[in-house]
């Protein structure tokens, strides 16, 4: 991890060109780590690529390249090191011993903004777990008092514990104390999923700053935060939208994703991530501005993948068109590679309604229409009907209510059974009332 930094702190970046992959590729992650940095107030002033890969686990690049890596930074004056890859904590210390100066990976930087950027107490919770497990290997011999400790008060002479040892089980002590608060939290969340549990839910995913939180506040006239800067925003935002005549939906913006995300944000957020699972549609925005959306596109699949989530159903949304010249040969050709995405600028509000109508016609299938005929005295299962569906006609008959509404299946279906469990259901039959 970083220590705490000064804004003027420049930083040379190492990558390393494995068998299979290209310059461009190699590069294009590495833009991706300069833009990371750049997050945490770092200047990078040059590159360094190796470019084949190396027998040596020493230092994860050959003994040349470690030479040339120590002029480039007496040359630029750079004070911080990153590699694009994870270094194991033997690599890190032998790095941090030969060029006597900081050195770290993309995993610790990345980490580093999450807690920079955690607001709430659940996501500062994640990001403190996740960094344990980081730092938990890490722990470096920072003493030089390593022999054994004598026993304290009560002990018949035993050796005692290593400073090293004494450290790695606190820390796993503090990890299993996260855990702990963060199951409560999910219990909470439990509750609140079941009260969710019947509204249609879209989950908005996708690379980092491509505009998801701006998309949720033109769906659904929100305040999320916006900035362009790389995961701006981390914890999972959830607002609902109640069109007329529509069914009422659930959307949730979620962390960006990122190439080679490290596994222990994912572990670490997996509460966040359920976010996505839940959902009955994924929609997947891209910046279609970015020139490497394309891959963009692919990173994202990745991540969904490992996670797991590649089943839901996905609607993909390209937005930024704002960005690109009307009429273009570069919008026409990616309209033609993508023709069933949906092209918005949710900065301009431009496609939004396409989108929502979209968005409702996939939902289409999943409505029906019921008349009923319930009995008084059920005030209380009206008064969730109003919720959950849209009611279209409404009149007192005698001693009983009619009612026609529209709305998802399953909601109707909850409310009809609930009726009848109630003794108050006297009839109940498809379609509106004339």
């Amino acid at each position: 991890m970083l220590e705490e930094f000064d804004h003027s702190h420049q930083a040379v970046i190492v990558g390393i060109l494995r068998k299979g992959d290209t310059v461009q590729g190699l590069n294009l992650s590495l833009d991706e780590l300069e833009r990371l940095l750049d997050t945490l107030g770092y200047e990078v002033v040059a590159r360094l690529i190796q470019y084949k890969e190396v027998k040596t686990a020493k230092y994860k690049i050959g003994k040349g390249k470690v030479e040339e890596l120590h002029a480039l930074l007496e040359s630029s004056g750079a004070k911080l090191v990153v590699f694009d890859e994870d270094l194991s904590p033997t690599q890190a210390r032998n790095l941090q011993e030969k060029l006597k100066l900081d050195i770290t990976d993309r995993c610790g930087v990345i980490l580093d903004i999450f807690s920079d950027h955690a607001r709430t107490h659940e996501a500062k919770l994640q990001v403190q777990l996740a960094k344990l497990e980081y730092g938990l290997s890490r722990l470096k011999r920072q003493w030089t008092h390593l022999h054994r400790q004598k026993g304290g008060h009560g002990l018949r002479g035993g050796e005692g514990e290593t400073q090293l040892e004494v450290d790695r089980r606190m820390a796993r002590k503090s990890m299993q104390v996260i855990r702990e608060k963060l199951k409560k939290i999910q219990q909470q969340r439990e509750v609140q999923k079941r009260g969710r549990a019947r509204f249609f839910k879209v989950a908005i995913v996708g690379y980092t700053n491509s505009g998801k939180s701006t998309l949720l506040n033109r769906m659904c006239e929100a305040e999320v935060l916006v900035q362009d800067k790389l995961f701006a925003t981390l914890d999972p935002t959830t607002r609902i939208i109640k069109p007329e005549e529509k069914p009422s939906i659930l959307f949730s913006d979620t962390v960006g994703f990122i190439k080679k995300l490290p596994h222990q944000l994912v572990a670490s957020f997996r509460s966040t991530f359920e976010q996505i699972q839940d959902a009955d549609l994924l929609l997947h925005v891209v910046d279609v501005s970015d020139p490497e959306f394309k891959e963009r596109i692919k990173d994202t699949q990745v991540v969904l993948k490992d996670l797991e989530l590649d089943a839901i159903p996905r609607q993909l949304v390209l937005n930024k068109i704002d960005k690109i010249p009307k009429n273009s040969l570069q919008l026409k050709l990616t309209q033609s590679v993508y023709p069933e995405a949906i092209l918005i600028s949710a900065r301009d509000d431009l496609g939004i309604e396409d989108l929502k109508n979209k968005i409702y016609s996939r939902f289409e299938d999943q409505l029906s229409e019921k008349t009923i005929e319930v009995s008084l005295g059920c005030e209380s299962i009206l008064e969730e009907i109003y919720e959950l569906t849209k009611v279209v006609h409404s009149h007192y008959e005698n001693d009983r209510i009619v009612m026609s509404f529209r709305g998802a299946t399953r909601d109707i279906n909850h409310l009809v059974d609930l009726l009848a469990k109630n003794n108050a259901l006297l009839e109940c039959r498809d379609g509106l009332v004339e």
